[in-house]
């Protein structure tokens, strides 16, 4: 009599069984199916880094773009609040809002759903064209 369970081939076998596992990292370094953009790849963050460090053709000064750039930003954290908070986020981090109730302790949450629920039965039995009183609790 042949067994009636079956040994697993390789489109059965699940991802995390341990046969799968046993074999080490899934993403090894140079497999060509890793994740992840290559870092010669064309993308327009790495072009920005590399013109931050070039002169500024629109600069009297002859600074490059990261100088010119900050110069600029400073300027306008001076007459604009959005630019200022922006910078003092960038700069310092966001200034924590803690969640919490008076002299920090816990939130205290009441909910009552008894109007609710009498509202709701009320509907139900004016559509059954049952009176619309209360309900007996």
């Amino acid at each position: 009599m042949k067994s009636s369970i079956k040994t697993p081939t390789k489109h059965r076998m699940h991802p995390n069984s341990l046969a799968n596992l046993e074999k080490g990292k899934q993403f090894q370094k140079g497999n060509k199916l890793s994740p992840g953009r290559p870092r010669n790849e064309l993308s327009l963050t790495n072009l920005a880094r590399e013109k931050l460090d070039e002169v500024c053709l629109y600069d009297p000064e002859g600074r490059t773009w990261k100088e010119y750039l900050v110069d600029r930003w400073l300027a306008h954290a001076l007459d604009n609040v959005t630019y200022f908070r922006e910078l003092t986020e960038r700069l310092e981090g966001k200034i924590l809002q803690p969640i919490g109730g008076e002299d920090g302790k816990p939130i205290k949450v009441e909910i009552d759903y008894k109007q609710k629920i009498i509202s709701a039965i009320s509907r139900h039995a004016a559509r059954a064209g049952e009176d619309k009183g209360d309900p007996e609790p």
